[in-house]
């Protein structure tokens, strides 16, 4: 983690291939007579269907679109409520304020993920969808979260933004509730520089994905594209061409990315002296993607010494602390000025959520990570917790 660090011949090929086989065609559809028979965003979306095992794949412009365009298919409008987490990020509100509708913000527990118990109590008569958030990698307790939703008849929308490649049970992340969706940014699992995912097993949120992407196009076969019909309004947020290619030479890496995460992580987590700190609760050891290791001190300022010192070092971390601003629904007051329930207690609302990630520290795994370079990180972070 990421696709970035992995990005070179493959990816480069399928960029030259658009111009040297379909003339330059970076559009998704039509110019039929100038692309020789090649639809790169419709192959990148066959094939992340046949991967994840899904039946349905829709590409995007972005993951923050891919939940907007989501939520709209699963039937969300102004005024529903939504219920999501304290630890996400900011484009999970960013995209329920944007239909007009209302968040509902629960903390999280040990997992770093929704916390069920709370979620359940925070069910109204106006929840309309459930968007749990399978936060750094580790899978959201989707068993004890799908029960509840089924027991009140919710949909869920997973974020599964970034835990492309982790897995709960055997199944992919996103594909266990009624549809999931990705992010493709160049920080994530796999990348095409910008880019999103909607993936679902119900048909009509598919296709209401399908045409409200595309300015309402149902690309009815019976027409041209000039004159194809319609039946709802939409917006543009289509995939290039450029982006698939890219994206079908990254879904090739995702296994090897994934062995590496894992490999790189265990080794770090089964040698750093424990004595200080608690991991994270881990939902699903075998799916877990092991891009991030997260841990925490009983105290705050155990995190802080400890911050202090590894970045002296040269090392950073992966959203806690680095972009907590970014992640965290007690700092985004700029959101909350027309959210009645948060309006005015903001700062205080997710204290227990605050609380656990103001003692944490994520550390970023990479798959390029050479084992000196390991062993040195290693050795690092095990003589700042002697000092701790």
């Amino acid at each position: 983690m990421p696709g970035y660090e992995l990005i070179g011949k493959e990816e480069k090929e399928q960029l030259i291939d658009i111009f040297e086989t379909s003339n330059g065609v970076l559009f998704p559809h039509g110019f039929d007579n100038l692309r020789n028979g090649r639809y790169r965003v419709r192959e990148f979306e066959n094939e992340f269907s046949r991967k994840f095992n899904c039946q349905y794949t829709q590409a995007v412009t972005s993951g923050t679109v891919a939940q907007l365009v989501a939520m709209l298919a699963m039937g969300v409008k102004a005024g529903d409520e939504v219920i999501t987490q304290a630890h996400t990020f900011v484009a999970t509100v960013e995209s329920i304020l944007a239909i007009g509708a209302i968040p509902v913000i629960v903390n999280v527990d040990d997992t770093y993920n929704m916390d069920p118990l709370e979620f359940e109590n925070a069910i109204t008569a106006n929840t309309k969808l459930i968007v749990p958030v399978h936060m750094l990698g580790n899978p959201a307790s989707m068993n004890e979260i799908m029960g509840i939703a089924n027991k009140y008849k919710i949909p869920v929308l997973e974020d599964g933004c970034e835990a492309l490649g982790a897995t709960y049970n055997g199944k992919y992340v996103g594909t266990i509730g009624d549809a999931g969706i990705f992010s493709l940014d160049f920080a994530k699992t796999i990348t095409t520089g910008e880019g999103g995912l909607i993936v679902t097993g119900n048909q009509s949120i598919y296709k209401y994905a399908k045409e409200y992407h595309d300015h309402g196009h149902e690309s009815n076969p019976a027409f041209p594209r000039g004159r194809d019909t319609r039946s709802i309004a939409g917006m543009n947020y289509r995939m290039t061409e450029m982006q698939g290619g890219v994206g079908i030479a990254q879904l090739k890496r995702l296994d090897f990315i994934v062995k590496k995460s894992k490999e790189h992580k265990s080794f770090l987590k089964q040698n750093i002296d424990k004595n200080k700190i608690s991991y994270r609760k881990i939902t699903d050891e075998i799916g877990d993607l092991g891009d991030t290791l997260i841990f925490n001190f009983e105290q705050a300022k155990f995190a802080e010494k400890f911050l202090n010192g590894y970045k002296t070092a040269g090392y950073s971390t992966k959203n806690i602390p680095d972009a907590i601003d970014w992640h965290f629904a007690g700092t985004w007051n700029h959101m909350f000025t027309n959210v009645k329930a948060y309006r005015d207690n903001w700062k205080t609302q997710w204290h227990r959520t605050a609380k656990l990630l103001n003692r944490s520290i994520a550390i970023p795994i990479y798959v390029n990570t050479t084992q000196p370079e390991l062993n040195k990180q290693l050795d690092t972070i095990n003589l700042l917790m002697q000092t701790i």
